[in-house]
Parts: C-alpha cells; structure tokens; sequence
C-alpha cells in the first residue's frame, strides 16, 4: 500500500458493535483517500483481536493492535499512533457514524489553516440533536461545577470557530504535532486527557477549533454517568489541576468540588 495521508486510530474496549460496523463503513466511505485504520483492542482480557483481523483480512490497511494491558483511552491512541504513518492522524471513538464527507473537509481544513493544531467536527446525538460537551473552555476555577462549554457560542453560520479544547471522539490533528507533544499523557486513564492533550498544543502557539461544515454522530455510551465512572473523572481531575495550577489553586478546586461530589454519592 501507497503511504497513506491519513492514519484513523480507534480504541476499542468492548464496543465491537460499533467498532466493526464503522470499520466496514469507512473503507467504503473513504475509498478515494489514501488513508490506514489502526484498531486497537485495549481489552487484554479476550480475543476480539482475532475477531478483528479475520473480520479485516481481507483490508490490506487494517491493522489490529494488542495491547498488553489497558491503560486507558490515552494510552491506547499513543500505542495505535506509534504505527501510524500519515501525515494526519484522526482519533475516532468506536462508536462514531460519520456523515457525508466529514473526514475530507477536516483533512481540508487542517491542509489550508496552519495555525490550527487540533480540529473536531460538530457531533450530534443519534436523535440530530446537537452535542454540547465535545467543546469547552480549559477547565478553571470558577467552571468547576458546570459544564466545560457554558456560554461558549455555536455559531453555525460560520465554517468554523475557535475553542480551547476539543474532544478526543473525533479529533485530527498532524501526525507531527502529536509526536511533538508526546501524545496523550498515559497518566490520565479516562478523561481529560483530550483537555489536557489540547492545552499542550496551545502552548505550542496553535489554535484548536470546530469545524461546523463536517458532522458526526456520537452514540455517547450511558454507563459513563455512573459513580463509578465519575470516580475516575475526579481521578483525572486531580491530576490535571496539579499538572497544570498551583498547590493553592488545587486544594481550592477541591474544595469547591466537594459538595457536588456528595451530592453525586447521593443521586
């Protein structure tokens, strides 16, 4: 195979019934690119790597990747980017539907504005209905107990704006640049490493952004609100204040936090 422009990297912990749907999906949807998909089983524990590549023989630019233990989201895109060869990388959720051209105006866009270091395109909820937490602001102290993206505007009659942050589900950026920044931080094992990932790009003086002429479904899964999925959100949290803010800062932040921590136990 030609080298590829593109290298789509998906992570995958138990979500075959999206992940393989999506695969088939893109070789028929980007059948004009030169482009690779990297799989990334990042459940140890089974054989869904041999799945994959039966189910994928027959794409000579599929390649499925083993890991060795699951060291979460972040780990396994630095594992699948570590094999990438284009000039672009696109991170990929498993459970994304891609729609119209999307992926070739993100190629476009990256292509014509050098000062962009990370773009999404806008995501939706399986019912159309716009998302609004694949966005934000860098997180802060007066943002601690509301959503990222509050009172951010979405312009949709703009081709694009500009972001502090944006979401792993569906993020492109240069191949370059990723290996620039070392990739994701492998000390965050689920969430805010696209933030914290976003905010070393930053500082390398490029701008991210939301593409709103390119659309993509995200089927968000529903367990990610449970308690016990928040415990490693406020994990990552803790982390990302201390990596990024003073000691002072940190210990306000938790601070801050507390109730609505309790008021989560309590739900």
């Amino acid at each position: 195979m030609d080298k590829p422009e593109l290298s789509i990297i998906i992570v995958d912990y138990k979500s075959q019934k999206y992940s393989l749907p999506l695969v088939f999906d893109l070789e028929k949807r980007l059948e004009h690119l030169k482009f690779e998909i990297i799989l990334v089983d990042n459940d140890p524990g089974n054989n869904n790597a041999l799945v994959f590549q039966k189910e994928f023989e027959r794409f000579k630019n599929v390649k499925v990747i083993k890991a060795k233990e699951n060291k979460g989201y972040g780990a396994g895109n630095n594992l699948g980017a570590k094999e990438a060869k284009g000039e672009y990388l696109l991170l990929l959720n498993p459970d994304i539907e891609v729609c119209d051209d999307a992926i070739e105006k993100m190629l476009d866009f990256l292509a014509k504005h050098s000062e962009v270091g990370a773009v999404t395109s806008l995501l939706y909820h399986p019912d159309k209905k716009l998302q609004r937490n694949f966005f934000g602001n860098f997180q802060h102290l007066a943002g601690i107990t509301i959503k990222r993206w509050w009172n951010l505007p979405v312009d949709l009659s703009k081709d694009f704006f500009y972001v502090d942050m944006v979401s792993g589900a569906a993020m492109m950026l240069k191949r370059e640049l990723f290996e620039k920044i070392s990739g994701f931080d492998e000390n965050f094992f689920m969430y805010i490493e696209d933030d914290d990932l976003c905010r070393r790009i930053t500082k390398l003086g490029y701008k991210n952004a939301v593409l709103t002429t390119a659309k993509i479904i995200h089927f968000e899964g529903q367990s990610s609100t449970s308690f016990e999925k928040k415990k490693f959100y406020y994990k990552s949290q803790d982390y990302y204040w201390q990596k990024h803010y003073s000691s002072f800062q940190t210990a306000l932040m938790k601070i801050i936090r507390a109730p609505y921590i309790l008021l989560q136990k309590n739900k």
